[in-house]
């Protein structure tokens, strides 16, 4: 794809046709009498005069004419251009695109190799000027090629003066003067213009060849964007653009390096668009097809989705390319969010689809390797590893794609938690094939995943010596004979004490089988026994040999096997010991039948245990796992003595994972069982210094009057303390709800003092963020109520069914109606950012009145919310005399607010209603507020699907809820449930929390 090739002049050749044009056109042809140069010669032809000097000299009769046409035409013009074009082709044949990637504007890169080549052009486009007469027809095209080759040799200043020679020397003339740009002399019609008008009536096709003076200004904008002189290239095109006389013909030109401009001015969409306008300069079908690839590339990094995927669907139909096609069909799956699972299922089919065909056979590991990512779009790990193994399978000679394999393979395993093979794809990966980031994540992980799956095959192995030492001796010596005539097998050993086929001879060689002599029904590869007695008689026969061609000649395998060849007193021992470990007494002595073995066995599962959940916690920083390790140790080993360190460790992880109850059930397990330990003591240590420090206890306190709407006490208290500890027993969370209050009582003043000293003295608090965020609102107040207030608020009654506070300028999900709809706010306001303080109302937004005939009138059912994939404790139907709890039955999430004043509750809404936003942006998550008595408040989330949902939704919002959605509130003072409307009606008749709680436990045990 290159701008005016030689296809727009033809290729004629000589002929009797040719030479009649080529007549016709030494009739017609226009002298260019103003051009000269100077040319420095050898010493010896200084005399000498060169044809183009003699132009202003000589007539330019009819014969000179026809001759100089002519022979410039075809002994230079034509090698000159059929050379640049020919290298073009080569470029763009050695030209590989990343189709993962943005591709680059045109599908090839002139570099050095290629400047002897342009050298040559020059050469001859150099020769053909100076050695005919400058009045013939041929050297603007000579000139406009000897630019090309400057620009295509990156030599951009040479390119530049050339076009602008063009430009310059072959203008219209006024009588073989020049015509000043904006004069009346260049004044056609009223219009002024640059361009040079041409008559391209039928005659004039046939006797001439159109001027390449229009080409160059294309030309010359081409070089300044090489330049990145994107103004000055743009003025250029809007100058040509507006030309009444630039010809039709050069329409597709124009566009091309229009649409390049825009690329490289990252103006997607409308390069895009004028690249589609210039698809006529494509070459063939797979140079259209990469441009609409393109196309579909810009239109998608301008949000511009339906036509990127309409793009990307013309390009698989017109392509030729295998690659193109696959990722054409990732992005399209990619793209189509509205219709995704059937377009999903619909390009996994068409890539299976083409695995199977003999022409994408060179492909088909990365065939393999887009569909297992599709797969991964819908979390079929399964489906996604058998395809990646695929991939590897048919990988013949692609190592980077191989590389991308595993590492996938590695990461999918890594994801749904098994160790084992992600350690083994991890380990066969060739790190330096990857980038940077990968290698680092590859690094990071490969140590500690090394040690798990050492361990976990450790725990494994041990459970199962365990499991046959727990057997009767006669089921345990069944068994073991039966996993040792697999293991003698499976290495090609015989078993000459069972084995009738084996007959003993002297010096105890077995007798040669005939494997094939008996008749058999049964095919022989498909006979386990027999595949592996013949692979025992080829290894006594032919050693270990690779399986590679020619395997027979053993020079030419010598060299892959010199490393790997163990010596023949190796190959010995090595036998001599596989004999030996597989007997049943070689087998036996490894189950722990002693007390020993089993005590040894116990303690080498309690050490691999320790060594996994220490991986975990400290190099992989995965707390769950760690957590999950540590209760397995403490529920397998609760009288080890390592249970202590375990216990510690929960603490800590139950903490940083927002689980404090949890935490302190750890902490006060660790106390009963080990009251005089060390970790005991550390564990203690910052919670005593902390409880002896009477400045510590009294401004918890205060922290604690605020959130249950003791604010006089508070104020009080406060006023108090600060006198007599001053301010460096502050905590940014008794700051904070204290900001809120002077907020609702609209003392703004004293409220961003408040907020002032979160950020100058807790700096690093998840706080400080939020106290920013209000102080810069606090000082704008009034602008932003106002802009608010003249809001025209539409309230439907699905957003008060989504838990909106209606007469809260805090919500966040207004509906808003102007005159104009692509009017924004303005920019202050959307300045505001993500913590929207509610201003001014501290109403809550309660619950419609629960149905108690039809549950399922209480909200729309459209409004339940989509299944949160989490897989959750799966338990049955369970009731008392007050509750009943189905697992199938809608429920709700909700979170328990104890002794939280309204205002704090209303915050502690709008915080999960942002979180909600943020996090779960394509779900309509309801939010409630419910109170049941003087001490508890309820937020209701939902209503979810069934129990599993709502366990899926505490799982993942319940680790971060201390940490980032309400950090100010203290851990005490909230708790999370399940709750179903008809228990909800039960619950608020009876108010007997403590009792559902209780009741809830018998179906969840851990969970609350």
């Amino acid at each position: 794809m290159y701008l005016m090739t030689s296809r727009q002049y033809g290729s004629a050749t000589v002929s009797a046709c040719c030479a009649l044009i080529l007549v016709l056109i030494a009739f017609t042809a226009s002298s260019q009498p103003s051009l000269s140069f100077e040319i420095k010669k050898p010493k010896k032809y200084e005399s000498r005069s060169l044809p183009s000097e003699k132009s202003a000299n000589t007539r330019f009769t009819l014969p000179k004419k026809f001759y100089n046409n002519l022979v410039s035409r075809f002994n230079y013009y034509f090698n000159a251009n059929n050379i640049l074009n020919n290298t073009i082709a080569e470029a763009k044949a050695a030209h590989v695109d990343d189709y993962s990637q943005l591709l680059p504007f045109y599908n090839y890169e002139l570099d050095s190799s290629y400047a002897d080549k342009m050298d040559t052009v020059l050469y001859k486009a150099t020769a053909g000027i100076v050695l005919h007469d400058l009045r013939s027809d041929w050297v603007d095209k000579l000139y406009l090629l000897m630019g090309r080759a400057y620009l295509y040799r990156k030599d951009f200043d040479s390119a530049t003066t050339v076009f602008q020679y063009i430009n310059y020397a072959f203008a219209p003339k006024d009588g073989g003067y020049d015509l000043p740009i904006g004069s009346n002399a260049s004044n056609t019609n009223g219009v002024f213009t640059i361009a040079t008008q041409e008559n391209r009536s039928l005659w004039k096709k046939m006797t001439s060849f159109p001027p390449s003076r229009n080409e160059s200004f294309l030309w010359q904008a081409r070089t300044y964007i090489e330049q990145d002189e994107l103004v000055e290239a743009s003025s250029l095109l809007e100058i040509i653009r507006t030309d009444p006389n630039f010809p039709e013909r050069l329409r597709a030109d124009l566009e091309e390096v229009t649409a390049y401009l825009m690329y490289k001015q990252l103006n997607y969409e409308s390069a895009a668009d004028h690249l589609l306008k210039a698809l006529d300069n494509a070459e063939n079908k797979l140079e259209t097809a990469r441009w609409e690839y393109l196309a579909a590339q810009l239109y998608a990094l301008a949000k511009n989705e339906k036509q990127a995927i309409a793009l990307y669907e013309r390009s698989i139909q017109h392509t030729t390319d295998p690659l193109m096609e696959v990722y054409a069909r990732l992005n399209v799956v990619g793209l189509a969010s509205g219709n995704q699972e059937n377009s999903l299922q619909r390009n996994l089919d068409e890539l299976l689809k083409m695995a199977r065909r003999d022409k994408y056979e060179t492909q088909r590991d990365i065939i393999y390797y887009a569909a297992a990512r599709l797969e991964l779009r819908r979390n079929n790990y399964a489906a996604a590893q058998d395809l990646l193994l695929k991939s590897i399978k048919f990988n013949v000679d692609n190592p980077l794609q191989k590389q991308l394999s595993f590492l996938l393979l590695g990461d999918l395993n890594y994801t749904r938690k098994a160790y084992s093979p992600s350690y083994t794809f991890y380990d066969s990966i060739q790190t330096a094939l990857l980038k940077e980031a990968d290698q680092q994540r590859v690094l990071e992980r490969k140590p500690a995943l090394q040690v798990i799956s050492v361990n976990q095959s450790l725990v494994s192995k041990e459970d199962s010596l365990q499991r046959l030492a727990a057997l009767s001796p006669e089921e345990r010596t069944e068994l073991v004979k039966k996993v040792l005539r697999q293991l003698r097998k499976e290495k090609g050993l015989k078993d000459a004490a069972n084995d009738p086929m084996l007959a003993a001879i002297p010096g105890g060689a077995p007798a040669a089988v005939d494997l094939f002599g008996k008749p058999s029904a049964e095919f022989y590869f498909q006979n386990a026994s027999l595949r592996s007695r013949g692979l025992g008689e080829f290894k006594s026969r032919w050693g270990t040999r690779p399986n590679i061609d020619n395997w027979r000649r053993q020079t030419a395998i010598d060299r892959s096997l010199v490393t790997n060849t163990p010596t023949p007193d190796a190959q010995s021992a090595a036998a001599k010991k596989d004999a030996e470990d597989l007997t049943i007494d070689g087998l036996m002595k490894n189950i722990p039948l002693s007390s020993e073995q089993l005590g040894n066995s116990h303690q080498a599962i309690i050490k691999a245990l320790l060594a996994n959940a220490d991986a975990f916690q400290n190099t992989l920083e995965d707390y769950p796992s760690a957590i999950e390790v540590y209760e397995e140790l403490i529920k397998r080993y609760p009288e080890s003595a390592e249970v202590e360190d375990a216990l510690y460790n929960l603490a800590y992880l139950y903490k940083k994972n927002g689980q404090p109850e949890k935490a302190a059930t750890a902490a006060a397990q660790l106390q009963r069982s080990f009251p005089g330990g060390k970790l005991l003591a550390q564990l203690n240590t910052v919670k005593l210094d902390k409880k002896n420090d009477p400045a510590q206890a009294t401004y918890e306190s205060i922290y604690r009057l605020f959130l249950e709407g003791k604010f006089n006490e508070a104020k009080e208290a406060k006023l108090a303390a600060d006198k007599q500890f001053g301010n460096s027993y502050w905590t940014p969370q008794l700051l904070y709800i204290e900001s809120i209050y002077y907020i609702k009582q609209k003392d703004d003043s004293t409220a961003i003092n408040r907020l002032e000293n979160i950020v100058s003295l807790f700096g690093i608090s998840q706080l400080a963020e939020k106290a920013t965020t209000m102080i810069d609102v606090l000082k704008r107040r009034k602008e932003i109520e106002n802009y608010l207030t003249n809001l025209n608020v539409d309230r439907p009654e699905d957003i008060a069914g989504r838990g909106v506070d209606l007469n809260n300028t805090n919500t966040l999900g207004l509906v808003t109606k102007r005159p104009d709809s692509l009017l924004a706010p303005p920019k202050e306001i959307k300045a505001v950012g993500k913590e929207v303080v509610n201003l001014s109302n501290t109403n809550t937004v309660n619950a419609p009145p629960i149905a108690k005939k039809d549950s399922l009138n209480m909200v729309p059912k459209t409004l339940v919310s989509k299944q949160i994939a989490v897989e959750a404790p799966k338990t049955s139907i369970i009731s008392n005399n007050t509750f009943n709890f189905n697992p199938a039955d809608t429920q709700y999430v909700v979170v328990v607010l104890d002794n939280v004043d309204p205002i704090f509750a209303t915050e502690a809404r709008n915080a999960f209603n942002r979180f909600n936003q943020e996090r779960y942006s394509d779900r309509q998550i309801a939010i409630y507020n419910r109170k049941i008595n003087n001490q508890y408040q309820l937020l209701m989330f939902g209503p979810f699907a069934n129990a599993s949902d709502a366990i899926g939704y505490i799982d993942k919002t319940r680790p971060v809820t201390a940490s980032r959605i309400v950090p100010w509130l203290a851990a005490d003072k909230f708790s999370f449930l399940i709750i179903s409307e008809p228990n909800m009606n039960v619950l608020i008749n009876n108010q007997d929390l403590t009792g559902y709680r209780n009741f809830l436990l018998q179906a969840f045990p851990y969970k609350f």
